[in-house]
């Protein structure tokens, strides 16, 4: 049975506290930590930052430690102050020693002995900054050696959008109270069902991962175990050491953390690089997996920490071209700066003579180079065993002879290739496997699937749907000039795919005939106007050659606005002779940068990219949904080509559930043939569209069994009443609306179609009921915002209801309306949330009468929320109700008498029962005028501290002469400010 009092607090926030201590954090209460940071404008606690920086560096006077703290303390809250602060506790950032006359590291934090610094944890951290009338508070925040480093959000287990609810908060934290985020690195949002996990300045969904542990016996202990697994001091401070990230993209600094698999793979490696029997290994993730990001951080960490490797090493790192000249180039740049900071050599290989000369120079620290440059390297230019190349895409870097070059150049070298398509054999030789796995059992070090990927929600399935027929490949041809072609040349790259494809004379003139152009061009145009478009997505559309990429370009600017589309491929000096339309179209480097940022963006043009060649690796734009392939490939340049579009993005309400390709060659319609390098690695996660449907049909089919019976001769207010009865139970709702969330995803992707037509009335009646659902028993606000795009456009459109929603009913909260619907016929269930939702409204629409009306509304929850769980019956709530009402209309019909404002008479009705003031024989209603008198004296308490300090020094003064001890006055003016000041009110401020 599940817990009946479950609350944010209860159930997650002070357990987290709880389990935290277990493990060695010091709880803290929010006064204790209030003290220690010295107000709500203060994050720093000073004395254990003091004392820490003390400890870790005793030449520092006690001048220096001040003045450094003044410095930690002036970072600014933005995402490069957040990147200081982290530099701060990772030791990188100096101070002058005076008796040394140097600078020297100042260490905050003693990563190597977990037990030399102080674990903090507390609640309720509020914040109010001098500069701003607003303030925030954060559920729970973790502080090590007296600074913030992390910051929790908790929801309730019963919030059916918890996880979106928490991140929302977290983003208006940090947009409404930067300086409550200016420490931090880490956030958790959490409610117990589910632990999820990123980075301050970066706070979104897409960029979140959940935190995976083995399943716990019994199952209740997981919350548990995430929380103990993800604070366990040692593993945290290798967080934030390691594992957090700074980069630069599109011009921008951005941030993340690396997930499990991530850290897996690096661990992995770190010990491969120190085995001196194994000096090969092949970490296989996944496209989209984060792999580059896991390479240069292996190489970071050898080389900071190279006293746990060989002494001097170096570390190669090699770039696919592409990468290096795309969006790697931010994040390589600010490596090699940080490198730089902590005095390690980093070199960029910029011809094969300089690489040649680097490796028989025998230089150290960091060496960057693309594959090409090994291309006749001598034999043994370098034959040091504490070399370390990492190669990026090794599946194509070793390809024809350059993985024997290297290999040769440098015999002793440990080298370890990163993949998210190894190639197991190849008309030329060996696979990756072989080259890369042959040490180890499985043929890898590590391996991340795109099925683990898809679970993680790291990145997305992807369906694909094949162009009308007539627009196709025809299998015979595809086959003779691209499968047999591309299987014989043992294609690893896009630029030997298009050598194949150039052979292909057949096949080429069939793609880039005019007359085929412009159909594909047409059902482009249509398709994307109806199905992605209105989802607020992107799309690409990839040509089979530079030549086709401009005849698309000419003939859908004749079909959709011409700032939506943008060609982007190489340039070549030949095409003002050769090709005069490819040359034409051509865009600049600064056109063409600017064309792949705005990209990115929603509500910005370009909203589909031309391509063949170009953007087909290396290219991450979560806003890319659709792909028109009208380019044959296979396997690893396939898998990497239609990868673009399995990017995660969530924006408002709007989730992104699929990557959607449709097939104009055909190649997918043969995956066996097109995915040849392990096909099974990737059953179930490319799949055809029409499964999607099949699913639709038998979902749709199966709600309307379930939810949409048929209550012929009933109007609108029965049906209303049948259908609160029917899903009194919170168990009972939440089938419904994963029922619809699933129904709800297939019509966004599937729609327009003429499959669904059949199922538009019933489709629109369960979105009817969804609504009426939601609107009977959730929050106040419409629920349209809990819709998607095409859903809430069709909703939007309708005429009319169809006798649900809409239709319910606001009723007066009162005993003579209550006594009305006693009488009358009808669901008693439904009366009930009528009536609550009735004294809801008046709430909202009486903000004067809050002080008497908010915790009578709090009471009727409860009452409602008891006959939902079957401790009360509808009748039972219905006559606590009509109490509550007559409770209602006395206290309105004495606080007009009273001459008190509502806010006075509200701290009588709220204390009139209070034992302690009875027994002390205070008068309510001489205390009520007193606050009054009070809060006129102080009319700024709300936002200024300093009134309100005086206020409730005030406040305890009638209470202490009456002879009341200190607590229970305490307690007494806590209520009273609560009422009087609503949310600023707070304990000991």
């Amino acid at each position: 049975m599940t817990d009946l009092n479950i609350s944010e607090a209860s159930t997650v926030q002070f357990p987290m506290v709880r389990h935290a201590a277990e493990i060695g954090w010091t709880p803290l209460s929010p006064q204790e930590a209030l003290r220690k940071r010295g107000g709500e404008t203060e994050m720093l606690f000073r004395a254990e930052l003091a004392a820490k920086l003390k400890a870790f560096n005793p030449w520092m006077t006690d001048r220096a430690i001040g003045s450094v703290i003044e410095k930690i303390d002036a970072v600014p809250p933005t995402i490069e102050g957040n990147r200081e602060m982290l530099a701060w506790l990772r030791g990188e950032r100096q101070w002058h020693d005076e008796g040394e006359k140097r600078d020297r590291r100042v260490r905050l934090i003693d990563f190597d002995a977990p037990t030399a610094n102080v674990f903090h944890v507390t609640w309720e951290w509020k914040i109010k900054p001098l500069s701003r009338n607003k303030g925030n508070r954060a559920d729970v925040v973790f502080v090590v050696n007296g600074v913030p480093v992390a910051i929790v959000e908790h929801k309730n287990p019963t919030d059916h959008h918890a996880v979106n609810h928490g991140v929302t908060q977290l983003q208006r934290y940090e947009r409404e109270t930067p300086e409550l985020m200016g420490t931090a690195q880490l956030f958790n949002v959490t409610h117990l069902l589910e632990y999820w996990y990123g980075v301050t300045w970066n706070i979104s969904r897409r960029f979140m991962a959940r935190w995976k542990e083995p399943p716990q016996e019994p199952p209740e202990e997981t919350y548990q175990f995430a929380v103990q697994s993800f604070f366990e001091p040692n593993d945290f401070l290798r967080t934030l050491r390691n594992w957090i990230l700074f980069y630069v993209e599109d011009g921008e600094t951005r941030k993340s953390v690396l997930r499990q698999h991530q850290r897996r793979a690096i661990d992995e490696i770190i010990k491969r690089c120190a085995e001196p029997t194994r000096n090969r290994g092949l970490i296989w993730h996944t496209q989209g997996s984060g792999k580059t990001f896991t390479l240069l951080t292996a190489a970071r960490l050898i080389l900071e920490r190279k006293d746990k490797l060989h002494s001097s090493p170096t570390v190669i790192v090699v770039v696919d071209r592409r990468d290096l000249e795309g969006q790697l180039q931010g994040w390589v740049d600010r490596l090699i700066g940080e490198m730089q900071q902590q005095d390690i050599v980093v070199e960029r290989a910029d011809s094969k003579a300089h690489l040649q000369d680097l490796l028989q120079n025998d230089r150290r620290g960091l060496i960057l180079s693309m594959i090409h440059k090994f291309e006749g390297l001598e034999k043994n230019a370098n034959e040091r065993d504490n070399i370390y190349v990492f190669i990026d895409e090794a599946h194509r870097s070793v390809a024809r002879d350059l993985g024997t070059y290297l290999m040769a150049a440098l015999p002793k070298a440990t080298i370890i290739g990163f993949t998210g398509t190894p190639i197991d054999e190849t008309a030329h030789g060996r696979g990756t496997f072989k080259i890369f796995g042959k040490e180890d059992e499985r043929g890898y070090l590590d391996k991340y699937t795109i099925a683990e990927s898809i679970e993680d929600e790291t990145t997305l399935p992807i369906r694909y749907t094949m162009a009308p027929s007539d627009m196709t490949v025809p299998t015979e041809q595809l086959d003779k000039e691209f499968f047999e072609l591309a299987q014989a040349e043992g294609v690893t790259d896009i630029d030997e795919l298009n050598r194949v494809l150039d052979a292909a004379v057949d096949l080429r003139t069939f793609l880039t005939a005019d007359d085929r152009i412009e159909k594909v061009a047409a059902f482009v145009a249509k398709h994307f106007r109806e199905k992605i478009d209105p989802l607020g997505y992107k799309a690409f559309l990839v040509g089979v050659n530079r030549e086709a990429c401009a005849k698309y370009k000419r003939a859908l600017d004749k079909l959709l606005p011409p700032e939506w589309t943008e060609p982007i491929y190489t340039p070549n000096d030949s095409d003002i002779v050769d090709r005069p339309l490819v040359a034409e179209l051509q865009l600049d480097d600064e056109r063409e940068a600017n064309a792949r940022l705005m990209f990115k963006k929603a509500d910005e043009n370009p909203k589909m990219l031309i391509v063949t060649d170009k953007l087909l690796t290396g290219y991450d734009a979560p806003l890319l949904y659709c792909m028109y392939l009208d380019k044959p490939m296979r396997n690893h340049v396939l898998l990497q080509a239609i990868a673009r579009v399995n990017r995660p993005y969530a924006a408002n309400s709007s989730r992104k559930r699929i990557g959607l390709i449709v097939d104009f060659v055909g190649v997918l319609r043969e995956m066996e043939k097109a995915l040849q390098f392990d096909s099974k690695d990737v059953s179930g996660v490319i799949e055809d569209l029409d499964l999607l449907l099949q699913d639709f049909l038998t979902r749709i089919e199966k709600a309307k069994k379930d939810y949409l019976g048929d209550e012929g001769g009933l109007d609108a207010d029965e049906r209303f009443e049948k259908i609160i009865a029917r899903f009194r139970t919170p168990d009972s709702r939440t089938a419904l609306f994963e029922t619809y969330n699933e129904i709800e995803a297939l019509w966004e992707i599937l729609s327009p179609s003429p499959e669904l037509r059949d199922h538009i009335e019933i489709y629109k009646k369960l979105v009817n009921l969804y609504e009426a659902v939601r609107n009977a028993y959730g929050n106040k606000g419409s629920y349209l915002a809990e819709l998607a795009n095409k859903t809430r456009d069709m909703v939007q459109d309708r005429a009319e209801q169809e006798g649900l929603g809409y239709q319910m009913k606001t009723v007066t909260f009162d005993e003579e309306t209550i006594n009305a619907l006693q009488n009358k016929p009808g669901a008693n269930e439904a009366k009930v949330i009528d009536l609550a939702r009735g004294l809801q409204q008046e709430i909202v629409d009486k903000p004067e009468q809050n002080p008497i009306l908010l915790p009578l509304g709090e009471r009727a929850k409860q009452i409602q929320k008891k006959m939902e769980e079957g401790q009360l019956s509808a009748l039972e709530a219905i006559d606590q109700l009509s109490l509550l009402a007559k409770e209602k209309d006395a206290a309105i019909k004495e606080a007009k008498a009273s001459g008190l404002s509502w806010r006075a008479y509200g701290v009588h009705q709220a204390l009139k029962d209070e034992v302690t003031l009875k027994a002390a024989g205070v008068s309510t209603m001489n205390l009520a005028q007193e606050a009054e008198r009070l809060l006129n004296q102080f009319p700024n308490a709300a936002s200024n501290a300093e009134e309100k300090l005086e206020l409730r020094r005030d406040l305890y003064t009638p209470l202490l002469q009456m002879g009341m001890a200190t607590e229970e006055c305490r307690q007494i003016v806590d209520r009273i400010l609560t009422i009087l000041l609503g949310a600023n009110a707070d304990p000991e401020a």
